[in-house]
């Protein structure tokens, strides 16, 4: 019997609307979706001009303390994507750290969102390039071996997050627009004038550029070959 679910893919938003997006102020757009849609204030950038725009890879560990499905999610990103991370704001240790980070840097990732807490802060701001948004840090991690889930409906910040809606963040907070939504919602934002001069994009302006490695960090980990032992956990 499979409690948990893997889901490989989903369709994700025209790049087109992603960069129109990325031209707004997202404060206006989080006006625009209402307070439903807007996480805790709670959750900040590590580096206040960070800023993201993707779609949502979400991922739900079963413990929020462990670390596992943070792990393997750099399996199922795409350039472009955010990670969303449903930690359920566990203070107690870490649902994300360096490594993974740089392994979602690998696979194109345009940041992460975690309703937790984070270690290794400082490798994470001067050496990865991902936006990371979070509750804070903390120096403790407690283990990787519990199954969960990946682009499920998770909730993040107080948000419920579906997989491929639009993620939005800057030193205002994270802002959430439901793919079915995202036209109307932008075209709304545009119409009131409320397009950024010289929108900054993500970082240095590009999305964090990919290093040539080996093997991507969830092999790399041993995630994989530990997710292929697990049998209570459907991958489609």
């Amino acid at each position: 019997m499979s409690l948990y679910e893997i889901v490989s893919d989903f369709e994700r938003p025209d790049p087109e609307l992603i960069e129109r997006a990325l031209n707004l102020y997202f404060c206006i757009v989080g006006g625009r979706v209402g307070p439903r849609y807007v996480m805790d204030a709670g959750i900040n950038p590590l580096e206040r001009e960070w800023r993201i725009c993707g779609p949502a890879v979400t991922v739900r560990p079963e413990q929020t303390d462990d670390v596992f499905m943070a792990q393997i999610a750099g399996k199922y990103i795409k350039p472009g994507d955010v990670v969303v991370i449903d930690a359920g704001g566990q203070a107690n240790a870490a649902c994300l750290g360096a490594s993974m980070t740089n392994g979602y840097r690998e696979m194109g990732a345009a940041g992460v969102v975690a309703d937790g807490y984070v270690l290794t802060a400082e490798v994470i701001r001067k050496r990865e390039g991902v936006p990371v948004f979070c509750r804070g840090t903390v120096s403790l991690s407690r283990g990787m071996d519990h199954p969960g889930w990946i682009n499920s409906p998770v909730i993040c910040g107080g948000v419920i997050v579906n997989p491929g809606d639009l993620i939005l963040g800057d030193e205002d907070g994270v802002v959430v627009v439901p793919k079915g939504h995202m036209e109307e919602i932008i075209s709304l934002v545009e119409g009131r004038g409320n397009e950024r001069e010289g929108a900054n994009r993500p970082r240095d302006g590009n999305i964090p550029p990919r290093d040539p490695v080996d093997a991507p960090y969830y092999k790399r980990s041993g995630a994989e070959e530990k997710l292929a032992k697990m049998d209570n956990i459907k991958i489609r």
